[in-house]
């Protein structure tokens, strides 16, 4: 596994050829800072999070490597993570920070001081319960302890939440919510003496060559450790789209990327490290791996249009059917009625009767005139639905007439054309890694 990347670093270049390559690679990165201004001070008055910030220490110019908040007068200590499953480890001062937040609060140590009301968890999982039950310690509870009895006191009880009674392990150095009394946000900042995490360093973006060391192995795991609510504080939520999945959960793209790439390469990633959007290396590696990209105000496929598309859909190699949420939008598309109508309309105008242009098949030889009509239906012809940016316009000559049995065996042609592209895209990215 590789380890962190230090200052140290530049040391290597004395090495060999290829350890200065590394070197370069990770001090341009710069891959210990933090995201920049994530919004500005201005709007604090929202109540909303809005700046990361590292607590300074006098014999450390950059400050500690743990990452704070403010949630108004609130403190918002982010949790440390170790060098698994391929991570990198981060916040790796937890302890230090932790303890001098305490102290400075505390107005110097004096134990009958105490400017902390209470100690809440702070995780993913326990921001969905009620803040009474998060509660670690209280004021009185701290009264009378000292500032390191203070700290063992809040990281025993974080160890010990949601643990049966006797279990062995558990977690000392999660994420914290630290209210306060009687002060306000600029006095916080002062008294804990914060500078904004940006400060610390400068981030440069990666390169697509980088970026495409990313296989679909990865993008997989990051799918799988966001689906069990791992916290990523690095990232934020998504903007514009989202990574859909088959049971309809969503996930930004930029922290599936993000956990991805970290993998990948084994350095903490930040969201300032690569774009997110189409054209971007980002979206084209997240699709090749097999899943799709919307945009969030796309509505989640409906258990009917699902089979429908499952009923389409040849099954893959392993029984399952692969490609099922492409096609529904695919399909979903198609069933615009203003466009299917336009386009019934001019191919009738133009050719003097509407028949199927794949069999051609002509409804009103079998039909009553009146419902002929409804054995055509209107294909995308020219553009795959899946390739459509937000925006794009469906010209009339982009579509094309097909019966209902021709349209179906179209559909599953280019299913299984999808599936041999995505299968050979996603073998030659895995080379690549």
């Amino acid at each position: 596994m590789r380890a962190r990347p230090t200052l140290a670093s530049a040391m290597w270049r004395t090495v060999s050829p290829l350890l200065a390559r590394k070197s370069r690679f990770y001090n341009q990165q710069a891959m210990r800072c933090s995201p920049k201004t994530l919004w500005a001070d201005t709007e604090f008055a929202t109540g909303r999070r809005q700046l990361l910030y590292s607590i300074s220490d006098g014999d450390l110019a950059g400050g500690y490597d743990a990452r704070i908040e403010l949630d108004g007068a609130n403190v918002l200590l982010h949790s440390r993570g170790g060098p698994t499953g391929g991570r990198p480890p981060r916040n790796t001062d937890y302890q230090k920070a932790l303890l001098t937040i305490v102290r400075r609060l505390r107005s110097g140590g004096n134990p009958n001081r105490s400017g902390i009301a209470r100690v809440l968890l702070d995780s993913l999982p326990a921001r969905k319960m009620a803040l009474e039950k998060r509660i670690l310690v209280n004021a009185r509870e701290l009264s009378g302890l000292s500032d390191e009895q203070a700290v063992a006191l809040i990281r025993s009880r974080a160890k010990n939440f949601g643990q049966a009674p006797g279990a062995l392990g558990g977690n000392s150095t999660k994420a914290l919510r630290i209210e306060t009394q009687g002060n306000s946000l600029a006095s916080i900042r002062s008294t804990l003496k914060l500078m904004n995490w940006k400060d610390k360093l400068s981030v440069n973006r990666l390169s697509a060559e980088e970026q495409d060391k990313v296989n679909s192995s990865h993008i997989a795991n990051a799918v799988q450790r966001l689906r069990s609510n791992e916290d990523v504080p690095n990232f934020n939520d998504s903007r514009e789209y989202d990574v859909l999945l088959d049971d309809g959960t969503r996930l930004a793209p930029k922290r599936v990327f993000g956990l991805a790439l970290q993998e990948a390469l084994g350095v903490e990633i930040l969201p300032e490290h690569f774009n997110a959007g189409w054209g971007q290396p980002s979206f084209r590696i997240i699709e090749a791996a097999g899943y799709l990209i919307v945009s969030k105000d796309e509505p989640a496929p409906t258990p009917e249009e699902v089979l429908q598309a499952q009923n389409v859909l040849p099954p893959a190699d392993d029984g399952s059917r692969e490609g099922t949420l492409k096609l529904v939008m695919h399909m979903r598309r198609e069933r615009n009625p203003s466009l299917s109508y336009r386009k019934k309309a001019a191919f009738t105008a133009k050719h003097g009767v509407l028949y199927c242009e794949r069999c051609k098949m002509i409804p009103t030889e079998h039909y009553e005139a009146d419902v002929a009509a409804a054995c055509i239906e209107v294909h995308h012809a020219k553009d795959h639905v899946r390739d459509m940016e937000d925006g794009h316009v469906t010209m009339l000559d982009d579509l094309e007439c097909l019966c209902a049995n021709c349209h179906r065996v179209t559909h599953r042609e280019l299913a299984v054309a999808t599936r041999k592209l995505g299968k050979s895209t996603r073998r030659r990215i895995s080379s690549q890694g």
